[in-house]
């Protein structure tokens, strides 16, 4: 085990890992959301109940996914904010379960149409579950924690596809219900977000959150004096609703974030995701649909673990650079192959399984980086002070705009052809590239206080956030354990 391995369980890494992966259970539940429309669409088309369904109406089972998101986002920042993180995440699980219910139990469309709203609604809360990881992970850590997430997302999109080759959309729904019951169990065992209970008021939970994190009482004495210094700055300003919510550290992290959601949205990601079989019946290959959305959702599930172990050594900026790049070309490929044979439709095609390695490339390229990384930088960004409000309404209109570019996408191909649609998501990758190298914030081993004084302005000599003590040296710690007469554990460093 190396010397930064032994330190990252030393202070509580394990601890910190376990309680990541039980909040980040519930992206299972999303990512199984996410790709049900994949199987229960081509399903539909052959049941005799539903063979007769309209392109709009197809349309609007795998948008109706998405148009709720925005206000389980907003609705999931508010929670978290006055009744805490992970009170918020639990209660996710509970549209995930009456959704389910709905699509179960499906006897015509409206049903379906009920499933996918409620659905949509839990998916839209993970917001409350990327605010509580940023603030229970240290600087180093925090990339790779927060990375966890998709990790979740791409099992269950995986898990969706493949049981929708060997089983019918209404099982799918009914196994799901055990995934949203396992993250509000998992839940239940981990502690609120020691920010949100030191922004309450309640100093000695706080502090106990911390020690229990951190094993190590000088670790927790630090984070615990930082925060109070930071707040201690911030109080000294005009706290006003306008400074928090329009000053520099707010407006400037938004307009990033909501800007490199636009281009994630219009890069094809979601358009793929949500219509994967369809996807593959456009390029005409000989290998089952189905065969070929699990192959993907393979590589997807893959690389986001391989996202997880770039993301501190790479950075966020060079990650989502090189992703826009590696899915420009490969998507470019895929469209002037389709677009030849759109061209020369009499023509035998050689060359077949290009598209689906095209596909997979893309994926792949986009599981680095342009995916997962956006989520991940959404909880990181934004003040304390407007972390939750601020992360729900970046996620909000996130996914107001996965919802166009889902509901769109048929009628792209109707007015642009398989392959205009394909050189639209070029052109997105490619402004997505330049946007990165050249506007996008690094905040790759940054403390959450670092980045909120950057956006500020503040000199980088008096930000005093640095919640990383126990990685970066390594003193004799002696402790007193006795309180003082604020009930806080008071410390003493021997170096």
């Amino acid at each position: 085990m190396t010397k930064n391995m032994k330190k990252f369980w030393e202070f509580g890494g394990g601890r910190m890992a376990l309680t990541v992966v039980c909040a980040h259970s519930v992206s299972i539940s999303i990512g199984i959301s996410q790709g049900y429309s994949a199987i229960l669409l081509p399903q539909l088309k052959e049941s005799p109940e539903y063979k007769n369904l309209t392109a709009e109406e197809t349309s609007w089972i795998a948008s109706l996914g998405t148009i709720t998101n925005p206000i389980g986002s907003i609705l999931s920042g508010v929670l978290a904010e006055y009744i805490g993180r992970r009170r918020a995440i639990q209660i996710s699980s509970l549209p995930f379960v009456l959704g389910w219910i709905c699509l179960g139990l499906a006897q015509d469309i409206n049903w379906l149409y009920a499933g996918r709203l409620i659905t949509g609604i839990a998916t839209g809360m993970s917001s409350a579950c990327y605010t509580y990881v940023g603030e229970i992970s240290t600087s180093e850590s925090r990339g790779f924690m927060q990375a966890i997430g998709p990790i979740c997302a791409s099992f269950g999109i995986l898990f969706t596809y493949t049981m929708g080759y060997f089983i019918d959309w209404s099982k799918v729904a009914y196994i799901s219900l055990s995934f949203a019951f396992f993250s509000a169990l998992m839940i239940q065992f981990v502690p609120e977000s020691p920010a949100f209970l030191l922004k309450r008021g309640r100093t000695e939970e706080g502090f106990k959150v911390l020690l229990w994190f951190r094993r190590n009482n000088a670790l927790a004495q630090k984070e615990l004096d930082r925060f109070n210094e930071n707040e201690g700055l911030n109080s000294s300003r005009v706290s006003s609703f306008r400074e928090n919510y329009f000053g520099p550290q707010t407006v400037k992290p938004f307009l990033i974030l909501v800007v490199l959601f636009l281009l994630q949205e219009f890069s094809g990601i979601y358009s793929l995701l949500f219509y994967a079989v369809d996807f593959f019946e456009e390029t005409d290959l000989n290998v089952d649909d189905y065969v070929a959305s699990i192959i993907v959702g393979a590589i997807r599930f893959s690389m986001s673990v391989v996202l997880a172990f770039l993301i501190n050594r790479v950075g966020r900026k060079m990650l989502c650079t090189l992703s826009s790049i590696g899915m420009a070309v490969t998507m470019l490929i895929t469209a002037v192959y389709v677009k030849y044979y759109e061209v020369h439709q009499g023509e035998e095609k050689v060359a077949r399984y290009l598209p689906l390695v095209g596909v997979m490339l893309n994926v792949a390229f986009s599981m680095v980086g342009m995916l997962p990384v956006p989520w991940v930088m959404v909880g990181e960004m934004f003040p304390v002070q407007v972390r939750p409000i601020m992360t729900g309404v970046v996620i909000c209109i996130a996914q107001i705009l996965i919802f166009v570019t889902v509901k769109i996408y048929h009628s792209m191909i109707d007015s642009l052809e398989f392959s205009g649609t394909l050189l639209v998501f070029v052109v997105s990758s490619i402004l997505s590239a330049i946007y990165c190298k050249t506007i996008l914030t690094e905040t790759k081993n940054k403390t959450l206080e670092e980045i909120e004084a950057h956006f500020r302005g503040n000199d980088k000599q008096n930000i005093k956030g640095v919640d990383n003590i126990g990685f970066e040296s390594s003193p004799e710690i002696m402790v007193d354990e006795n309180k003082n007469n604020n009930g806080i554990y008071s410390i003493k460093l021997e170096h």
